[in-house]
């Protein structure tokens, strides 16, 4: 079983300049050799040593690869730190160019089964990158076919590493302490407010010698922690992991929810949870462009005043960053509280805003047994708008993940993401299931099937969250399906049900490959219906980045540059 925690930021009181010193210096050593560890596990032969950091670090100490002058506790964190890193990035390099959506629609049965076995281990990545078929001895699989399967690797492992950039250690701002280097202690102060004082003592670079930070608060420290001191800040943050508890299994009805950017989250009854968050990140949005272009207008001043006193005067009292790090701070913070509530309520039910037996009591019943939402990995890119893309660089994506990583684990409620293509365009009714872009208007879902009288209307975003449910066993539409194919897939079976019906066998296309009556003169200009199946002349399914498409963003660019190809 995994176990799962959290991490908790504890503050210390404000330090002196000396101690402020020491920690910069610590942590300057700290990003060197970590540095110098990134660069070390670069090539991809060297990738055997990510599946145990314990034996790069013997590897490290074996090639004399450990200062002298540095605590070698010190550098041992460095060096797991450096494989950590190095682990993140190539998981990120492996979803961002969906390497495991390629095998799933390139291969079947045991080579798709044996080519997920490969990305498991990155020694078996890095030696498929040198061109070499690793074996599985539970896979009873040809030669073959392992050979056909790691050509294939091979090939879009390349391009992908390829195209991003090895990670390195730039920054010096945080090191990560085990608990042989530092020491926790509490001392009494009698008639003083707090009562208690806790302070944690560090390693330093002096030997013999350790650095002592003040805590603002008294708190349960242990295991693995990491301190973070920002440049210009006058404080220091210890990070803490605790590790989260879980609560009875979850016994209430399945749910279905659709991400959004007017609310952080719509279910398949119609509830919309955190109300609000469009108009905070519409107001973010437009106050950090405001500013930019306020900035941008100072910025050429000061070229073309280059050296001069009034040049430098405007740089100096309106160019600054630290009023500008403050307002973002504030804005994300603002965001994180709104996502942070809405997620509470769809895991712990409707009015439970409390990760423990509160304010409101937290019955099994009350928390889905399983939660069903769209899958967010694939968002990314440019949106068909200036404004649209502001506001989903605002979005929070990655908060809102892991606050639903957290808070699901927390509550028992299982998470299941599916294929969101065109969810918010196709009719909920099991007996039409009419799929067109004019079926959407904004906020507002019309079904316009010309062929019967369907006419269901209600929130495009329910609409979207209902169909998210009913793809939950879908046999056809996987996680991995292309948008074109489900198109394809959805015109099949409406075409079906048209057959059925009305007799008619044959749909015919509007610009957009949508369906459209018989003799009836379409809004649009018609041309033949091109074929979804495979690769569409559009500029969209050429482009190789996904742009960031949810329910919300979909009513923003109807409502600008008219409505979109699909949700």
């Amino acid at each position: 079983m995994v176990i799962m925690r959290r991490t908790v930021r504890l503050a210390t009181l404000v330090l002196n300049k000396n101690k402020r010193d020491q920690i910069t210096g610590l942590e300057h050593s700290y990003a060197k050799l970590k540095d110098r560890f990134l660069i070390l596990l670069a090539p991809s032969t060297m990738w055997v040593y990510l599946d145990n950091k314990r034996s790069f670090r013997d590897y490290a100490k074996q090639e004399g690869l450990y200062p002298k002058d540095v605590h070698v506790h010190l550098v041992d964190q460095a060096a797991f730190d450096a494989v950590d890193t190095w682990i993140r990035h190539i998981e990120s390099v492996i979803t961002i160019s969906e390497i495991k959506a390629k095998i799933w629609r390139r291969f079947q049965g045991i080579q798709r089964h044996y080519a997920y076995s490969l990305l498991t281990s990155y020694k078996d990545i890095g030696s498929i990158l040198q061109g070499h078929a690793p074996a599985r001895e539970k896979i009873q699989i040809s030669g073959v076919m392992r050979e056909e399967v790691c050509r294939f690797l091979h090939q879009h492992l390349r391009d992908a590493f390829s195209s991003s950039t090895n990670p390195r250690s730039h920054l010096s701002r945080s090191l990560s302490l085990d608990e042989t280097m530092y020491s926790i202690w509490t001392v009494k102060q009698p008639g003083r407010k707090p009562s208690k004082r806790q302070y944690i003592s560090i390693v330093s670079n002096q030997k013999g010698k350790r650095i002592v930070l003040p805590l603002a608060g008294i708190s349960r420290i242990s295991g693995n922690i990491r301190l973070v001191m920002d440049e210009g800040t006058e404080r220091g943050f210890i990070h803490v992991p605790y590790e989260i508890k879980q609560m009875d299994k979850a016994s209430g009805p399945r749910q279905s929810i659709d991400w959004g950017i007017t609310e952080v989250a719509t279910n398949k009854n119609g509830n919309h949870y955190g109300e609000g968050y469009g108009k905070v990140l519409e107001h973010i949005s437009e106050s950090r462009k405001l500013k930019g272009q306020r900035r941008g207008k100072l910025w050429s001043l000061t070229k073309k005043n280059a050296g001069s006193r009034k040049g430098k005067l405007i740089a100096k009292h309106n160019l600054g960053t630290k009023k500008q790090t403050k307002c973002k701070i504030a804005d994300r913070s603002t965001l994180r509280t709104i996502t942070g509530a809405a997620v509470k309520e769809v895991v712990y039910g409707d009015g439970n805003r409390t990760r423990a037996c509160g304010a409101v009591a937290q019955h099994s019943g009350q928390r889905p047994n399983l939660i069903v939402h769209e899958d967010l990995s694939h968002l990314r890119g440019k949106a068909k708008s200036k404004k649209l893309s502001r506001l989903c660089s605002s979005w929070m994506r990655s908060e809102l993940e892991g606050r639903m990583t957290v808070h699901t684990y927390r509550g028992c409620s299982p998470t299941k993401a599916v294929n969101a293509a065109y969810t918010s365009q196709t009719c909920p009714k099991p007996d039409c299931g009419y799929v067109d872009s004019s079926n959407r208007n904004g906020d507002e879902f019309h079904c316009r099937n010309p062929y019967w009288d369907c006419n269901w209307q209600g929130d495009a975003d329910q609409v979207a969250a209902m169909n998210l449910d009913g793809r939950i066993g879908d046999p056809d539409i996987t996680l991995f399906t292309t948008h074109t194919e489900v198109k394809r897939i959805l015109l099949d079976r409406f075409q079906r049900r048209l057959e059925s019906r009305t007799g008619v066998t044959s749909l015919s296309c509007d610009v957009e490959g949508n369906a459209t009556a018989h003799g009836r003169t379409p809004s649009k200009p018609q041309r033949p219906c091109p074929d979804v199946g495979g690769i569409n002349e559009d500029a969209d399914s050429q482009s190789p980045v996904h742009t960031v498409r949810t329910g919300e963003t979909q009513r923003l660019e109807s409502e600008e540059k008219g409505v979109p190809r699909y949700a």
